[in-house]
C-alpha cells in the first residue's frame, strides 16, 4: 500500500488484511486508486456465484451428491488456511482463490438447499459446518494459532 491511500472501511472490508500482508490480497488499481480484494474471498465469491448461474441456467445435481460435495469442498480451504496460520508454509495467492473458489461452491451449494426449500438436505449442511468449527476449535486450542494470528 502507498502513502497517498489511507487505509479505509472499503479497504478492511475488501481486503481485511494490515497493510503488511497485502501479499495475500489481489491488487486493482481504479481510476488511480489502489483497491486490495482479499485472495481467499473473491475465490468464495466467484465459487458461489458460479454455483447460482448454474443453478439460473437449469444445471443440477442428483440430491445425494449435496452432502458429499458439502463435506468435501471445504476441506482444501480448511488445510491452507489452518496450515498458514500455524506458520508451516505459507499459500500463494493462486492456492488461495482456488481453494477459496471450492469453499464458495460449497457455500453457493449450501445456500442454494435453503433457497430451493430443502430443508432436509440444509440441515445436513448445517451439521457438516457445525462439525467444521468444531475441528477448527480443536485445533485452535491445541496449537494456539488464532492467538498468533490475531496478534
Amino acid at each position: 500500500m502507498k502513502n497517498e491511500d489511507e487505509p479505509s472501511l472499503i479497504f478492511f472490508l475488501l481486503s481485511h488484511h494490515r497493510p503488511e500482508k497485502l501479499h495475500r490480497t489481489i491488487h486493482i488499481r481504479i481510476r488511480g486508486k489502489n483497491l486490495y480484494l482479499c485472495a481467499r474471498c473473491t475465490g468464495i465469491c466467484l465459487g458461489a456465484i458460479s454455483i447460482f448461474l448454474a443453478s439460473l441456467l437449469g444445471f443440477d445435481l442428483p440430491l445425494w451428491l449435496y452432502p458429499l460435495l458439502l463435506t468435501v469442498l471445504p476441506a482444501p480451504a480448511m488445510v491452507d488456511w489452518i496450515t498458514q496460520s500455524c506458520k508451516l508454509r505459507e499459500s500463494r495467492n493462486i492456492m488461495r482463490i482456488g481453494t477459496g473458489f471450492l469453499l464458495g461452491t460449497g457455500w453457493g451449494l449450501f445456500f442454494l438447499l435453503l433457497v430451493r426449500g430443502m430443508l432436509y438436505l440444509f440441515l445436513v449442511g448445517l451439521m457438516i459446518l457445525c462439525a467444521y468449527i468444531l475441528i477448527i476449535y480443536v485445533i485452535a486450542l491445541k496449537t494456539n494459532f488464532l492467538k498468533d494470528y490475531f496478534s
